[in-house]
């Protein structure tokens, strides 16, 4: 982020060039009913569930995550799962001692395709992304291209990369998780609203437009 350069390295603010990140158009879109079903029936996959991707690793602060899912009400969780989806990442027996605490609510797929991942997007009720760093954050991106309301920290570039298309959180409070999963879950309207702003937030954001930026950077270089 530019931020930090310019505190840890005490660049100068105007040879800092800030390029973006895309993602896969082609795959990170919505998809019809038929295409979705099958792969739910696959997967065997809850008719609802928060959905987690990345590394089980502890940047990406999965503790707190289902420790705030195992908080919330019995019934919301009968009808709610939680799904994870990622490599196995390290420091991770924590992670999976409290997987097996709530097995019975928890589904860890383990890693999962570009396609397969943005199935899990189309179906998720909520995308949920406590994670404590990211230099970019490209699952809340693919997630919104996919028209899944997201809920993020905070900190670090995740209010650049998503705007007023997310709902924001403590991400060092397990409460503060839980209370931003059910604010969403229960308010149609703003879970609506994140979705809209999400699909138009994502059209920002592509490879074309970063590799534009980049070309011009190197050209600019090369004149002076």
């Amino acid at each position: 982020m530019k931020k930090e350069i310019l505190e840890l390295l005490n660049f100068e603010p105007e040879k800092i060039k800030v390029i973006y990140n895309g993602y896969d158009k082609g795959i990170f879109k919505g998809y019809s009913p038929s295409e979705l079903n099958g792969f739910r029936n696959r997967f065997k996959l809850p008719q609802y569930f928060l959905l987690f991707v990345g590394a089980l690793e502890p940047r990406k602060n999965l503790e707190r995550l289902i420790k705030a899912y195992i908080s919330l009400n019995k019934d919301v969780k009968k009808d709610l799962k939680l799904v994870l989806a990622g490599v196995p990442g390290w420091r991770n027996k924590k992670i999976m001692a409290l997987i097996n605490v709530e097995k019975e609510n928890i589904y860890y797929l383990g890693y999962v395709s570009n396609q397969e991942l943005a199935f899990l997007y189309n179906l998720a009720t909520l995308f949920v992304f406590p994670s404590l760093y990211e230099g970019f954050g490209l699952p809340p991106l693919e997630a919104m291209a996919c028209g899944c309301p997201v809920v993020v920290p905070n900190i670090s570039a995740l209010p650049e990369i998503c705007g007023d298309a997310a709902y924001y959180i403590n991400p060092y409070n397990i409460d503060s998780i839980a209370e931003g999963i059910c604010k969403v879950l229960d308010d149609k309207d703003l879970r609506e609203e994140l979705i809209k702003k999400g699909l138009e937030r994502a059209k920002i954001f592509s490879w074309d437009k970063s590799a534009r930026e980049h070309l011009e950077v190197f050209e600019e270089t090369l004149r002076q």
